[in-house]
């Protein structure tokens, strides 16, 4: 039996990336849990909170492989980044089913292509206990790289970047 301490030991060495999700079957696997706070009185997840569960996942998916945004935002131009950022470009989205209160969701993160500054990655909401499909999402993101005054501007994707990108999620040729 695990003791408290056992778990506090285990989660100090694994715990944070346990939130991060996992890479399996050429893909980012990133899971929450609809909470109150995501739905409507009905107990539906409101149709924007599934943007917000989508980037939660691409978030946690660079993160995962090492590319932490967080710290090319502080002003950190060293690598990976070297002062870059991966930024939405575009965004579609198909909603087929609901989330509901309670459930548990499963975000699966694909990268479709890669090239100079631009990424498009697919990714598919699912209910992670009966497997059905709620949304999928068409995600065009560009690589910019932040200016002195604010502004942000299109660049290369570091080659470093783009090596644990491809290396972490190879291009899924057969749908991009």
């Amino acid at each position: 039996m695990m003791t408290d301490r056992d778990a506090a030991d285990s989660w100090m060495t694994d715990g944070p990336a346990l939130l991060d999700g996992w890479l399996a079957d050429g893909c980012h696997h990133y899971v929450l849990r609809v909470h109150i706070e995501d739905t409507d009185a009905g107990g539906i997840v409101y149709h924007a909170n599934y943007l917000a569960f989508a980037e939660r996942a691409r978030s946690s998916y660079l993160r995962l492989i090492g590319i932490n945004q967080e710290t090319a935002l502080a002003g950190d131009t060293g690598p990976p980044l070297d002062g870059a950022m991966i930024v939405v470009r575009r965004l579609n989205i198909d909603y087929l089913k609901p989330a509901e209160l309670g459930a548990a969701l499963r975000i699966e993160t694909r990268m479709t292509a890669l090239r100079g500054a631009a990424m498009q990655l697919t990714q598919t909401i699912i209910n992670f206990e009966d497997g059905h499909i709620l949304a999928r999402l068409l995600v065009d993101t560009v690589c910019v790289a932040a200016s002195k005054d604010g502004g942000k501007r299109p660049r290369r994707i570091p080659s470093v970047v783009a090596d644990r990108l491809r290396a972490a999620t190879p291009p899924d040729t057969a749908t991009g």
